[in-house]
């Protein structure tokens, strides 16, 4: 299982550094697995290396990880400028939705402003579907939730998507033939809005969050770990581990 830490610096800064930051980020004071929650029972339990791309470079880094001594499971200390399960630095993932499914913009104009190093056209598409999927079918529900937890008089954003002009998915959404992937990527944009309405909420609570309104994505894989909910933004649909029912 993943568990994100927060790590303030860059990719660069995390392997270049003379000590192993992951030595410093603190161990939880329960086994976060739900069948376990033992106290006091995690340790380190030696390391792994992984790959972090980046729009400058590819880097090999080592990952802290650590183990239940109750259940026997391990766990990893994953920085958070990676999403889990993903290569690339989380704010090429954020740049690249954020261009389709905020600002509108087709999978041609995406890819030129991405790095010349960066993801090829297929990796896009997959991140694409697994964000419509992960925040349009598992995650919406639950941010609506919590939103109306902070602030019952909240005002959402118009949850048919048609009706205002402020909150109507891009139009080039309208395009997209598959009616099922059109739904999940208008859902997604949905849920970035509600998103940001969240961040804007807990921001307004924890004035010293460290997280500024670029790190939108990191800032929702640390509250869905606070939520007891896996820190992942994007599943893959395809996958026979990915959950089929909203969180």
């Amino acid at each position: 299982m993943v568990i994100v830490q927060h790590f303030p610096d860059s990719v660069k800064q995390y392997t270049e550094a003379e000590t192993f930051p992951g030595r410093d980020f603190p161990i939880p004071g329960r086994c976060p697995h739900p069948e376990c929650q033992a106290d006091g029972s995690l340790i380190r339990w030696g390391t792994y290396w992984r790959w972090a791309c980046t729009a400058d470079d590819d880097y090999h880094i080592r990952v802290q990880r650590i183990r239940c001594k109750v259940c026997g499971r391990t766990h990893s200390l994953l920085p958070d400028f990676l999403h889990p399960h993903r290569h690339y630095a989380i704010c090429l993932l954020q740049h690249a939705v954020s261009l389709y499914v905020i600002a509108g913009q087709g999978l041609g104009r995406l890819m030129e402003q991405l790095p010349n190093r960066g993801p090829p056209l297929s990796t896009v598409r997959e991140w694409l579907g697994s964000f419509a999927y992960g925040a349009g079918e598992l995650l919406l529900d639950v941010v609506t939730r919590q939103l109306l937890a902070l602030d019952p008089l909240a005002k959402l954003p118009d949850t048919t998507l048609r009706q205002a002009q402020d909150t109507a998915p891009p139009q080039h959404l309208n395009r997209i033939p598959d009616p099922i992937k059109r739904r999940r990527l208008e859902r997604a944009y949905l849920f970035w809005l509600l998103a940001e309405q969240l961040y804007a909420q807990v921001k307004a609570r924890q004035p010293r969050l460290h997280f500024t309104a670029t790190q939108l994505f990191p800032f929702l894989l640390h509250w869905l770990q606070t939520q007891a909910i896996s820190p992942r933004l994007f599943w893959s649909p395809t996958l026979p581990h990915t959950p089929t029912t909203p969180f």
